[in-house]
């Protein structure tokens, strides 16, 4: 049987086979993605945001389905605010910034298509903690300001002490010249978790003001800093918020 003219013979020349046959290449080596301690840290912390944003998207698909409540315990609250910690704790590091860029290009780059993580993100606070939602607690129940026995909305003395100090402690770090993002923001996302812990589901004057202003200090870049006029302002919002947390325990 006659070979076809078109196949391939023993001795026919073949260039990428002699190319290959001829290099100093060890095609067994395996191939290093970084040369240096630096370059390895980047790419082991971009490939951390990779995994946050594919399971804060997850988280977040998940919560809408309500899976995510086990034995009535929120479970969806404490691994946002973790998620969103372990991501702004990665983008400090300026080395990763100048390859993460924006999360528009990170996304981009990596082919990430997570709408839900992205909205998230950029808001900052889980959404328990933006849409004032009831978040069962597990530090008592009725035995104090505005408990269950007097008729009041069911908090305990310890959840209504955390966020009268949660209060206090965001006021205070503006009139020590607190500005920056990294800052104030997990101070005020500390202070709405605590407020939720004693409003659940419930509006109060000047609550809305305050969402407002995590996201918006949410958007500022790591090194950037709120102006005199906003942290006036701020502060006149918080004072409200104080005064109306106060009017709703009544």
């Amino acid at each position: 049987m006659s070979t076809p003219s078109y196949a391939p013979t023993a001795t026919q020349r073949n260039p990428s086979y002699n190319r290959i046959k001829n290099s100093s290449i060890n095609l067994d080596q395996e191939v290093s993605l970084f040369n240096t301690v630096q370059q390895r840290e980047i790419y082991e912390s971009l490939a951390e945001l990779f995994s946050i944003i594919t399971v804060l998207d997850f988280i977040e698909k998940a919560y809408i389905k309500d899976t995510l409540n086990e034995d009535g315990e929120d479970q969806y609250t404490p691994t946002v605010l973790r998620l969103l910690a372990q991501y702004n704790t990665i983008l400090k590091n300026q080395d990763v910034v100048k390859e993460f860029k924006s999360l528009d290009h990170f996304k981009k780059q990596y082919g990430l298509n997570c709408p839900s993580a992205t909205s998230r993100i950029e808001i900052g606070v889980p959404a328990t903690v933006e849409h004032a939602i009831n978040v069962p607690s597990t530090t008592g129940s009725g035995n104090g300001a505005g408990g269950s026995g007097n008729g009041g909305i069911g908090a305990s003395s310890r959840a209504v002490a955390e966020a009268t100090g949660n209060f206090i402690t965001c006021m205070d770090a503006l009139k020590l010249n607190y500005k920056a993002k990294d800052q104030l923001h997990p101070l005020l996302s500390d202070l709405m978790t605590s407020v939720n812990k004693v409003s659940g589901n419930k509006e109060f004057d000047g609550r809305s003001k305050l969402i407002e202003w995590l996201i918006k200090i949410n958007k500022l870049n790591i090194n950037e800093e709120i102006s005199e006029d906003d942290t006036r302002q701020l502060l006149f919002d918080l004072d409200n918020a104080y005064k109306g947390f106060y009017t709703m325990l009544e």
